[in-house]
């Protein structure tokens, strides 16, 4: 596990022992310990001894209810503590050792304070050593900001993260001097006890108030702990009212000698209560309910997108829909689009939110932008050229690219020669490029707005121009090899270190969540962070579950985010077009090459009927969702999704020897009935029959990662330094398995399609969009995952289980339909009309340019 994640919350978990720790410390020192219940000190020794044993039981029970509590209440992200020798491995140890030596400090400043002779020199003595303290830790961060990635965490903060760190700094300070007061007229355990359980009952509430605790007080164990909890911290309070004043008086009330034991009762009451008022009840939630509703929407969804039934009514559609005529050549289009029988002619929304921030750039910027991509080849750009009607490769493509724009040239050819003039510049690299601030992306989509309003009121519509002004540059089609030496100071190298907070954070507005605060434990889910995108612990929104404005622990979960293997990335709004995109980026989507290529596709001959397939979840692939580096790959998704299933296929397996034992027994107990002419035991036919498997690994060796971190995965996976990777498999072999899961790479998963194509049920967990995002709908055609993988086995459990129809009813809609509309011809079809609508925002005269009948 990455040492922050553990640093907040196993320091929590450690500090519940604090109380149990003081008073073993006390018992060894052999300190006289003033009790309530005595009135006057006690040595211990002999029967006195009892009193410190009570507490010191006690104290030990509550610190494990506190931990068990804590553990319960928090849904982990599934971070990796890696195998072998790593220093990661020994921070429990560190964390537990430093308790003690905390233990020892708190037990000698309250020596020092309750020290009348010393106490003028106490604060001078105890401010002094907490500056020395100062200075060295100065001056190990100092030293420790030599390594690069720690460079960057101390030094390129953000105010968000600066504002965060001045907070806890305060109250951090607050707290220690407040204890250091504290501790000159009350013992040590009571001061202890009062920091431990103010921190752990806030924990408490605001874990309530995202609903956590809810499944917490569901679970039997977690009922008796959280109520030990409570009623602990009263009698804890009861025990150790040991003050440096004499008690006043004796006689007192019944209601003043147990005031600590009915705050425990009021507290817990007041928790319990709480928790009641807001529980939904203690049902386990279903996906059924999110699936009926998804087929109403996707049924709606598919007979609107072929609503027309000519180029007139298509025409029309277009002008209602997008406010603007249809481009020139709409006609061209549309009989292209016919004649391949694509099931989608009216919905193309996707193509207009991509292209609306263009509209508020002036072609000519447009136009140079494009050029000075593809003057700048060391930015991982393909170029095409269209020149009446013909497509021309730029030849500034490194070998291991070319395919792609081969790729691409082959799917534009049916339809060249209706195109205009225009040079376009790919994306070649795998993550996405352009992040334009929030601000200005209004202003963009404001001016682009009032443009589309201005051709929308004209009465004459013109075809496209033949001329540009400036026209297209084409000079650096000339250049030598020396244009590799050329450096574009508009992108940014960002690779092998985290981007979120500074190119994702300013795309969202100021109020919302990345940019309020910003989540710091990688090993805990944030529940609040999800809630917008989720219901009944599953995905209802799968667009909205791609935007991270709402999302800030995400920047620890997704390798892109955390560790980029090649980020060139600019705030500026140039027009590159790219495979995929995270929602917050703004490229230009287009079809990729890799599945019009048919990189990976499925072959018919293995199809393999949904009644014969395996009851399986299955995936093989490669840790190659970011470049691991300093630990960063303990948080990727990947190595997540490997790990959980790996801990998951240890729970099935045990399940199932359960289950083995238990039938077993049945089956003796129905053959002592048979012999004895007593009736067998009632059966339940009700119940399915449950085999499921999970059958998930990485295969090949790890490549994109340094040297400690290589090692480090290849121990934690594979099992020591030296054993063989499992063997890539044939990629057929999916089809045999009912439940495949796509995951992201280093971009969007190339083998999505196919799994849609193949029969079988596909679980997609994906930040990156593609450009069929509005046709495959989530529920209808594939089930969704939220990246946290808090949903995975809850999904999985129903779809392989009691919701098995609805998995074959969902695998055989998404099949059906990408054999219908996400075949080669579709994504020609896409991409015709994409360069139609792009041929018109490069052109000079774009405000006075459509088709007309």
């Amino acid at each position: 596990m990455a040492p922050s994640s553990r640093k907040v919350v196993v320091l929590a978990v450690w500090y519940s022992f604090l109380p149990f720790l003081l008073i073993i410390h006390d018992f060894l020192e052999l300190r006289p310990l003033h009790l309530p219940r005595y009135g006057h000190d006690i040595q211990v020794g002999g029967s006195d001894a009892s009193a410190i044993t009570k507490y010191a039981l006690v104290a030990l029970f509550w610190g494990l209810a506190a931990t068990d509590t804590l553990l319960l209440s928090e849904r982990t992200t599934g971070a990796i503590c890696p195998g072998g020798t790593h220093i990661e491995r020994f921070i429990p140890l560190a964390q537990l050792v430093t308790l003690a030596l905390d233990a020892v400090l708190i037990s000698q400043v309250e020596k020092l304070r309750q020290n009348s002779e010393a106490q003028p020199k106490t604060w001078h003595f105890l401010g002094t050593l907490f500056l020395s303290s100062a200075a060295v830790l100065t001056f190990l961060a100092v030293w420790s900001s030599i390594d690069r990635a720690n460079f960057q965490w101390n030094v390129f903060l953000t105010w968000l993260a600066v504002g965060d760190l001045i907070l806890d700094s305060m109250a951090m300070t607050t707290a220690i001097v407040s204890a250091i007061y504290l501790l000159g007229y009350f013992h040590s355990i009571l001061v202890s006890l009062l920091l431990t359980t103010t921190g752990i009952f806030v924990y408490i509430q605001w874990r309530i108030l995202d609903g956590t605790m809810i499944k917490v007080w569901s679970n039997w164990w977690g009922l008796v702990t959280g109520i030990w909890l409570f009623l602990g911290a009263g009698i804890l309070f009861r025990f150790s009212r040991a003050t440096a004043f004499q008690v006043q008086s004796t006689s007192e009330g019944v209601i003043s000698r147990n005031r600590y034991g009915l705050y425990a009762l009021l507290a817990f009451s007041l928790i319990f209560g709480q928790t009641i008022f807001v529980s939904p009840g203690g049902f386990r939630p279903t996906p059924g309910p999110i699936i009926a509703s998804a087929k109403s929407e996707s049924d709606a969804w598919i007979a609107g997108a072929s609503k027309s039934k000519s180029l007139k009514e298509a025409a029309t559609e277009y002008r209602e829909r997008y406010g603007i005529p249809p481009p020139p050549n709409f006609d061209k289009w549309y009989i292209f689009a016919t004649s391949v029988k694509s099931p989608v002619i009216d919905t193309f929304d996707q193509i207009h939110k991509d292209l609306l921030p263009f509209w508020g750039a002036a072609p000519s910027i447009l136009r140079q932008r494009t050029t000075h991509l593809l003057e700048h080849p060391s930015l991982s750009m393909g170029g095409i050229i269209i020149e009446d009607g013909k497509i021309e490769i730029s030849p500034h493509i490194r070998g291991t690219h070319r395919w792609m724009m081969d790729v691409t040239k082959d799917m534009l050819d049916p339809f060249a020669q209706w195109l205009p003039d225009m040079q376009l510049a790919f994306n070649l690299d795998d993550e996405c490029r352009i992040s334009v601030p929030l601000d200005r992306m209004k202003a963009y989509i404001e001016e682009g707005t009032k443009a589309r309003a201005r051709l929308n009121a004209k009465q004459k519509i013109l075809p496209f121009s033949k001329v540009q002004e400036p026209p297209w540059t084409k000079d650096y089609l000339q250049a030598d090899e020396s244009i590799w030496e050329k450096k574009s100071s508009w992108f940014l190298d960002r690779s092998k270190r985290q981007i979120f907070y500074e190119w994702i954070s300013p795309t969202c507005p100021a109020d919302s969540p990345v940019n309020k605060y910003r989540w710091w434990n990688r090993k805990a889910e944030c529940l609040s962070c999800s809630g917008p995108h989720m219901k009944n612990d599953f995905v209802s929104n799968w667009t909205l579950s791609g935007d991270l404005c709402h999302q800030p622990d995400l920047a620890y979960l997704h390798g892109v985010l955390l560790s980029p293997s090649a980020m060139a990335p600019s705030h500026t709004l140039f027009p590159v077009f790219s495979q995929s995109r995270l929602y917050n980026f703004a490229d230009i989507l287009h079809p990729s090459p890799w599945n019009f290529g048919e990189k990976v596709e499925f072959e018919n001959n293995k199809s393999i009927p949904w009644a014969q397939k395996l009851n399986s979840v299955y995936w093989r692939g490669a840790s190659s969702d970011g470049f691991a580096v300093h630990g960063a790959w303990q948080t990727f998704l990947r190595a997540r999704f490997v790990m959980m299933a790996t801990k998951e296929k240890i729970s099935i397996r045990a399940k199932s020897l359960f289950k083995l034992i238990h039938n077993t027994k049945d089956t003796i107990s129905t053959l002592r009935s048979m012999a004895s002419s007593a009736p067998p035991p009632p059966q339940n036919p009700s119940a399915p029959e449950n085999h499921l498997t999970v059958n998930v690994s990485f295969v090949g060796n790890f490549n994109r990662c340094d040297e400690r971190d290589c090692k480090a995965e290849h121990i934690t996976f594979y099992g020591s330094s030296t054993a063989e990777p499992p063997p890539s498999v044939d990629f057929q072999e999916h089809w045999r398995h009912r439940h495949l899961i796509d995951l992201d790479g280093a971009a969007f998963s190339g083998r999505f399609l196919p799994f849609l194509k193949s029969g079988s049920l596909p679980y997609r967990a994906a930040l990156f969009r593609t450009w069929w995002e509005e046709r495959v709908h989530a529920w209808r055609h594939f089930v969704p995952l939220d990246v946290r993988l808090g949903d995975l086995w809850g999904a999985v459990s129903y779809l392989g289980g009691p919701g098995l129809a609805d998995a074959d009813e969902i695998a055989q809609a998404g099949r059906d339909w990408a054999l219908q509309s996400l075949r080669k011809e579709d994504m020609q079809v896409y991409m015709f009309r994409l360069l139609l609508e792009w041929g018109r925002l490069v052109d000079d005269r774009r405000e006075e340019l459509g088709f007309t009948l």
